[in-house]
């Protein structure tokens, strides 16, 4: 079962050029959950609001489920997190975001 953690205290949010909002995975949250090793979205996640889930992932640590601190349709979701959920270890935004909302 997953851990329902507070999930903004895990989580950056940031702008991108295109007004859109990217939400990721902050070193707090990594340093907390561990070495993460399997990474799962939501089926057909084209809207989101705020408090639903949008990845679920297993760390050396924990099992944890993040939730969005906001909500918005998907504009994209970083599917290289599904064959390689290691990129989430890493301390670069342009590897470590989820998901962009609009």
């Amino acid at each position: 079962m997953a851990n329902k953690v507070d999930d903004s205290k895990y989580l950056w949010t940031d702008k991108t050029s295109d007004g859109h909002t990217r939400i990721g995975l902050n070193d707090l949250a990594r340093g907390e959950i561990g070495q993460v090793t399997f990474a799962e979205f939501p089926e057909k996640m084209t809207e989101v609001a705020q408090g639903d889930p949008i990845l679920s992932f297993e760390g050396s640590k924990a099992v944890t489920e993040i939730h969005s601190p906001i909500g918005g349709k998907v504009a994209k979701v970083n599917e290289d997190l599904i064959e390689h959920p290691e990129l989430l270890n890493e301390d670069d935004p342009d590897k470590t975001w989820i998901v962009e909302l609009f």
